[in-house]
């Protein structure tokens, strides 16, 4: 129960890590935002990837467990 709870949660954060890259990425690209805000979408957006790496290691490891 608690592992299907997790594997959950973890999908439902990957799908807001896929929206908040997305925003992101199109923010980036629009090229409306000054040097320092650029830099600071870019820092974020490559902490949300990291994280979101993290989560399929996560959720692989659920995935060996179970079989």
């Amino acid at each position: 129960m608690t592992k299907s709870i997790s594997k959950l949660r973890i999908a439902e954060r990957k799908k807001v890590i896929v929206k908040r890259i997305d925003k992101l990425e199109q923010f980036i690209l629009e090229g409306n935002t000054n040097s320092l805000a650029r830099k600071a979408f870019e820092i974020n957006l490559i902490h949300l990837r990291e994280e979101y790496k993290e989560l399929e290691i996560l959720e692989r490891s659920f995935e060996i467990e179970e079989t």
